[in-house]
């Protein structure tokens, strides 16, 4: 497993956090333009950028609800990865609680009851495992 793949929903995470930011954004944008109604012609451009900005929360919208589905599918692919390549439960209960849930290391810690100290020790040991795994399978190919 590399590194790549293990942190692979932790990046869709933070893409989903800033688009989320992006669209509360927008959502405000829209409902701070006010129209005037004096009864007097106006240009059409308080219009247009209601269009544009609702065109926007749409995309940003369709384009959350597909990260949302990468995320289900790469955390499923994850848990299926740690459960296959890693024997040990707590290592495994570690790996998930790290890189699927997306926790810090003190919350890792205290939901497995360990020591902070500790969980570092696990997580370096099956890092380097990893390593280990990954040159051999390198130089059998």
């Amino acid at each position: 497993m590399t590194e790549q793949e293990l942190n692979s929903v932790r990046e869709l995470k933070k893409r989903i956090h800033v688009l989320e930011k992006h669209l509360q954004a927008l959502r405000l944008s829209a409902e701070n333009i006010v129209p005037v109604l004096d009864g007097l012609p106006h240009s059409t451009e308080a219009k247009s950028r209601v269009e544009k900005i609702a065109l926007m929360i749409v995309e940003d919208e369709r384009e959350l609800e597909t990260l949302r589905e990468k995320i289900l599918l790469a955390k499923s692919e994850l848990v299926d990865k740690i459960l296959c390549q890693v024997d040990e439960p707590t290592l495994q209960t570690l790996l998930i609680l790290r890189y699927v849930e997306c926790l810090s290391f003190k919350e890792t810690a205290r939901r497995m009851h360990f020591t902070l100290r500790h969980i570092f020790k696990l997580h370096e040991k099956i890092l380097k495992e990893f390593i280990c795994w990954h040159i051999a399978a390198q130089n059998t190919s």
